[in-house]
């Protein structure tokens, strides 16, 4: 009588997980509840790997160095997507999708209050007044701000009011 694959020994399954691209590793941990505790999930080396092959680019996923996953362009910066942090640039192993970059962590560079982040050629920011990652707001002069749209509205209403009072004085 055949023997399935689940029926083989675990020794046997490690040998073909090692044979496996990513891509299959990850259809296998699919399969059941077996394979996703067995198959260890990708390290950053393996997804850096990953990201150059066909699958990958015919996605656009690129890999975060903090949550390890494979992700769309529209999950980065755009700055992490291009020159030095691009697909084949030197410090590509230092490249972190915006989820991440929001995450306080200790040691390591991220976002904070006023940060300016372009995501597909649109302008947010980690506003400085309410602390929120929004839309970011453009001055009068076409310039970026360090506020969401909200609160820089809000801000341009009080200047306004305070030159009607210092008008009116």
């Amino acid at each position: 009588m055949p023997v399935s694959f689940l029926e083989l020994p675990t020794e046997i399954h490690l040998l073909v997980v090692d044979l496996l691209f990513f891509r299959d590793k990850i259809r296998l941990k699919l399969t059941c509840a077996y394979f996703c505790d067995f198959i260890p999930p990708l390290c950053h080396d393996e997804l850096l790997a990953a990201e150059t092959s066909d699958y990958a680019k015919d996605r656009d996923l690129y890999a975060c160095r903090y949550c390890l996953r494979l992700l769309p362009a529209s999950q980065f910066a755009d700055r992490m997507l291009r020159k030095r942090r691009g697909k084949y640039g030197r410090d590509v192993d230092r490249r972190f999708c915006v989820e991440c970059g929001l995450k306080p962590r200790d040691g390591a560079a991220r976002y904070g209050p006023g940060a300016e982040v372009t995501i597909a050629g649109v302008f947010y920011v980690i506003c400085i007044s309410c602390r929120s990652f929004q839309r970011g707001a453009y001055n009068r002069q076409g310039g970026h701000t360090l506020q969401c749209e909200s609160c820089w509205l809000e801000s341009e209403k009080r200047r306004q009011s305070q030159r009607r009072q210092i008008g009116g004085h």
